[in-house]
């Protein structure tokens, strides 16, 4: 909600100012701010590196081998 509110109030101060062209600029730009921050700063995923791929070299099925 906070985005939608932010975009609308951002293109009707584009538009008082610079018209039709202005509203589309900083609705836009606003919305794209918005998106950023949410996706950079807000999210969830707590970033510690682990994004499940096994770097040991290892395998994990037992150490049996069909090389024979």
């Amino acid at each position: 909600m906070f985005a939608m509110t932010a975009v609308k109030k951002a293109a009707t101060y584009g538009y008082k100012k610079y018209g039709i062209p202005g509203a589309i600029v900083t609705g836009l730009g606003t919305l794209l701010g918005v998106r950023f921050i949410k996706g950079k700063f807000l999210s969830r995923s707590g970033g510690d590196g682990d994004d499940g791929m096994d770097v040991s070299g290892e395998s994990d099925d037992g150490g049996s081998s069909t090389a024979d």
